[in-house]
């Protein structure tokens, strides 16, 4: 089983999936963690690097599919590298290969190795933020996609409870070697426990 995790503090949450407050003309199909522009994005789980393209509307994205489960998870309104803003309009690079400098299409990337830099690029975008999407299929624009933060919310649980059943069970065996130990020790003449 993969590790799973936010890449940013819950706290950092702005917009969350299915939200349809104005200015949206319909339910978000993300959600939007704000640290600070510029911050690097961790990847959620171990997963390995789909995509890296363009899009109006999203501005610069990253796209991974996770080994567990093979869920793409895309990271949008990406910083540019190549003209060091967080506002690229795309230009000069449309196939991502100088916009992400040190991540190719391919490359695998375990859990909070990072997947790009928060920014602010694409039409969408009212501040820098990144635009998590999951879905079952590839591509953010076009993929029907499912809440994030509920999904790796989930996917902690089980992971904190599977985590506590082994401290548990570690526990159970400590107790029963003390005892074991314990119940070795007595006196050689009255065989009572010292």
């Amino acid at each position: 089983m993969s590790r799973w995790q936010h890449p940013f503090p819950k706290s950092t949450i702005t917009d969350r999936f299915g939200d349809n407050e104005p200015p949206r003309k319909g339910p978000h199909r993300g959600c939007d963690y704000a640290p600070k522009a510029k911050s690097l994005i961790p990847a959620v789980t171990d997963s390995v690097v789909n995509k890296i393209f363009y899009s109006d509307c999203l501005g610069w994205v990253c796209e991974i599919k996770t080994v567990e489960h093979g869920i793409y998870a895309g990271f949008s309104h990406l910083y540019c590298n190549k003209h060091d803003t967080i506002d690229c309009d795309g230009t000069d690079h449309e196939d991502g290969s100088t916009c992400m400098s040190q991540l190719k299409v391919g490359q695998p990337v375990k859990i909070g190795e990072w997947v790009g830099r928060v920014g602010n690029s694409g039409t969408c975008s009212r501040g820098a933020h990144a635009h998590v999407t999951f879905s079952k299929s590839s591509d953010p624009r076009y993929a029907k996609t499912f809440d994030p933060e509920l999904f790796i919310d989930q996917k902690i649980a089980k992971q904190n409870k599977v985590t506590a059943k082994k401290v548990a069970k570690q526990a159970r065996v400590e107790v029963k070697q003390v005892a074991k130990a314990k119940k070795a020790e007595v006196c050689r003449c009255c065989k009572r426990p010292l």
